[in-house]
């Protein structure tokens, strides 16, 4: 094997290895080249010397060295970037699981007992809106019983105009808890998504 062989085979099996790192091992590698050549020696002892660029790699790489994937070529291995890219997979699943059971806790003690409390608020705005029923109960109160009194009348109007204050208080209310809700069930799917 010449030194161009010798160096192609170190440059495959060396993928897996980080960018710089293999740029400096492979650095070295030419130098013993180079200092053999001046000394006289030919291309192909000195690579018998430093060994089969396999071993080399397998030594260089411990349990990174994965010359035989399923599928590919024998001299293939992967590049740095997929090795990462396969370890972040691993790591996104335990973290979608630790998230998954972090936001069911969340939710299930903090979240729904908080929305349902918001919720039931606004319930009880929109049920105090139907006093604008009032003026039609002082008219049944009058045309079945005969009972009129102007007091009666005038209480009327007045919880007739708070009942339309709170009627226009539900449909705020409601707009803005629709909008709090919403955002927060988008907070959870982005949280796990990972875009948080």
């Amino acid at each position: 094997m010449n030194r161009q062989q010798f160096m192609q085979a170190m440059e495959i099996h060396l993928r897996p290895m980080d960018p710089l790192e293999r740029a400096e091992l492979l650095a070295d590698y030419e130098q013993h080249f180079e200092m053999g050549l001046r000394e006289g020696r030919l291309e192909e002892e000195i690579a018998r010397e430093l060994g089969h660029p396999i071993e080399i790699a397998k030594e260089a790489l411990g349990d990174r060295y994965d010359a035989h994937t399923p599928g590919s070529d024998p001299f293939y291995a992967p590049t740095f970037e997929e090795m990462r890219s396969q370890q972040k997979k691993g790591n996104r699943a335990a973290r979608n699981f630790f998230t998954a059971i972090g936001l069911f806790f969340l939710n299930i003690i903090l979240a729904i007992p908080l929305g349902l409390t918001l919720w039931s608020v606004w319930l009880t705005i929109a049920s105090l809106s139907l006093l604008v029923v009032a003026p039609v109960a002082a008219a049944v109160d009058f045309l079945y019983l005969g009972h009129f009194e102007y007091s009666e009348l005038f209480v009327s109007i007045g919880v007739f105009g708070v009942g339309i204050l709170f009627a226009i208080a539900t449909k705020s209310v409601f707009k803005a808890f629709k909008s709090i809700t919403l955002q927060y069930i988008r907070w959870n799917q982005k949280t796990m998504k990972g875009d948080v």
